[in-house]
């Protein structure tokens, strides 16, 4: 094949693979939105467990007066 003729055709498979992706994605949408919904709510989870750790006194308890005091 001439590389005149390949570039187009790389073209044209790039589009098809596209659309095939697409059409999958399509058939399993409500399966994958669940999953990524999942993902996202287990990532904020985790994101505010990392930051509660972050905050937390080093004692390990704590008190409405020193709660109130440090707000």
């Amino acid at each position: 094949m001439t590389p005149v003729l390949a570039t187009p055709v790389t073209q044209v498979c790039a589009f098809l693979l596209g659309c095939a992706v697409i059409h999958a994605a399509r058939a399993h949408a409500d399966r994958i939105t669940r999953v990524l919904g999942v993902a996202v709510v287990g990532a904020a989870v985790l994101v505010l467990l990392v930051a509660s750790l972050d905050y937390a006194p080093e004692g390990g308890t704590f008190d409405e007066v020193t709660v109130y005091a440090a707000s």
